[in-house]
């Protein structure tokens, strides 16, 4: 039984070696297994003197035999793709699962290429809205804050939270960059995650208003674009890669006779094995394709793209993110609903 439990170890250490040398993305089996192998293998820990779990790059130790576990946590954190190291306290695996004020996990990652999920962001873009072709820039403000929930050693659980965001759209051929539209969102979310599966339940407003500078200079036909707007969607993982699908169902709006069903879907990469690009600062690519169809067009079919990499650091859930973006289909800009417009543009989003 020992001679199997260390050729087992010293295989996956060996093909943990072999895979970053091939700079294969890992994902959560792969590296519990490299994490156990150091650990057994290097640190000369007994199996089952502890109880590892890894969860979207974050390792939960529970090393209830060893006093000493800051050599542990220093290894663990050393490999890579590990983004956290959480040692648990003796008690913990004993607790039950209860509930919890503003988790942290993120149950459901939102979305790379929705234009409409609530992020922090600016986007400089070269739009065609086919009468003319001009400079515009987007500016966004928002995030999902979770407030409660449940969630277990593994990841897995509930939580429930405040969604809000703002995009406003401004003209850069203006003498001082005029805003045109600015959307308002304000939801409630609720997420879930069980193992490679998770979802999200959003009720959430969204009201649409020009801005005064284009109003004096454009006098354009005001719509009055306001509703509240139920969204279901639901994700699967299969890392790197992940897809997602679901759709809404307009409550009540405005124009009354807007039509009421949205379909959305989309498929997702992101580098799970970052590249080490100076001391402490990681990049790892990402290529995010989100669909939209409404029932309002008739389903034609709204698609965006957004390609690029993402700069983070280890033990830190903060993130920087360039982007190529584009976009084709009916306007994502509130009261411009109506417009079928194309755009090209670079992207910076602050993940915090």
């Amino acid at each position: 039984m020992r001679m199997r439990q260390w050729m087992t170890t010293g295989l996956a250490l060996a093909v943990c070696g072999a895979a970053q040398a091939t700079a294969t993305p890992p994902d959560d089996a792969y590296l519990a297994g490299y994490a156990a192998a150091v650990l057994e293998q290097r640190l000369g820990w007994a199996a089952g003197s502890y109880e590892l779990t890894v969860t979207d790059g974050r390792v939960r130790l529970d090393a209830r035999e060893h006093a000493d576990t800051s050599a542990a946590q220093n290894a663990l954190e050393g490999i890579d793709g590990v983004r956290r190291v959480h040692l648990a306290q003796p008690t913990d695996a004993a607790e039950p699962v209860e509930g919890r004020w503003f988790p942290t996990p993120e149950l459901f990652r939102p979305s790379l290429a929705d234009p409409k999920e609530p992020r922090f962001f600016v986007s400089p873009r070269h739009y065609d809205t086919g009468p003319e072709t001009l400079w515009l820039a987007e500016v966004g403000y928002g995030a999902n804050f979770p407030v409660y929930g449940e969630i277990d050693a593994a990841g897995n659980g509930w939580n429930v939270g405040i969604s809000g965001g703002l995009f406003g759209l401004f003209n850069l051929e203006a003498e001082s960059f005029d805003l045109i539209n600015a959307d308002y969102t304000v939801g409630i979310p609720l997420t879930w995650r069980d193992g490679n599966t998770s979802g999200r339940l959003r009720l959430y407003h969204q009201s649409s208003h020009l801005g005064d500078e284009f109003l004096l200079s454009a006098a354009p036909e005001r719509v009055n674009l306001s509703f509240e707007s139920l969204e279901a969607l639901l994700a699967y993982d299969f890392a790197p890669f992940r897809v997602y699908g679901g759709g809404e169902v307009l409550l009540n709006r405005e124009p009354a006779d807007l039509d009421r069903l949205m379909a959305h879907a989309g498929v997702e990469y992101f580098g799970a094995q970052p590249a080490t690009l100076a001391p402490g600062l990681r990049g790892r690519p990402f290529v995010g394709v989100d669909l939209k169809s409404y029932q309002e067009h008739d389903w034609d079919l709204d698609s965006s793209l957004k390609a690029g990499m993402q700069f983070d650091a280890p033990r830190s859930d903060h993130y920087l993110r360039l982007s190529v973006e584009g976009f084709h289909g009916n306007s994502p800009h509130g009261q411009f609903y109506e417009d079928r417009i194309s755009y090209i543009g670079l992207g910076v989003l602050f993940g915090i």
